[in-house]
């Protein structure tokens, strides 16, 4: 019975174009970016199926080619900035901070690190404060979107550090 439900949602339910887009780009990046080879195949599977559905936003009026492009690019650039910050988090790792040491680390125990642990904790948590900035123009591009093409909802963040 729950299975049925699930394929006539499947069928019913249109992926929104948001996110459709956003999922295309970050794939994208990951092309670019990574050297999974084992991947390879299945993202370019994922591109196809996205672009397809894509295309019948487009083939039934409902957005032009330009807007998609434009919306794209918009999109892979945020979702590109995002990447490089949280590549610079990751690298905190890679250059001696102990994130291990760090889970159950206290703000008053700063005394416990050393300078340059609390340089590169520092750091880490500005790049983390940009994520999440960056993340918020990434969820307005979004919102745009759904608003410009009068389908699917807007991602409204309430008390949110990204808004």
């Amino acid at each position: 019975m729950l299975l049925n439900i699930i394929k006539v949602a499947y069928i019913k339910m249109r992926y929104p174009l948001d996110e459709l887009l956003d999922k295309t780009s970050i794939i994208q990046l990951k092309f670019e970016r990574l050297e999974y080879l084992e991947d390879r195949n299945r993202w370019a599977n994922e591109i196809k199926e996205y672009s397809i559905a894509i295309g019948e936003y487009i083939g039934k009026g409902i957005c032009t080619k330009e807007q998609v492009e434009y919306w794209f690019k918009q999109l892979y650039e945020i979702n590109g900035q995002i990447w490089g910050l949280e590549a610079d988090v990751r690298k905190g790792r890679l250059e001696g901070l102990d994130f291990d040491k760090l889970e159950e680390f206290e703000v008053t125990k700063l005394n416990s690190l050393s300078k340059d642990e609390i340089s590169l904790l520092a750091g880490v948590g500005l790049r983390a404060v940009k994520i999440r900035y960056t993340n918020g123009k990434r969820v307005k591009i979004k919102s745009n979107i759904v608003e410009e093409i009068g389908l699917g909802y807007k991602d409204i963040k309430i008390n949110h550090a990204s808004e």
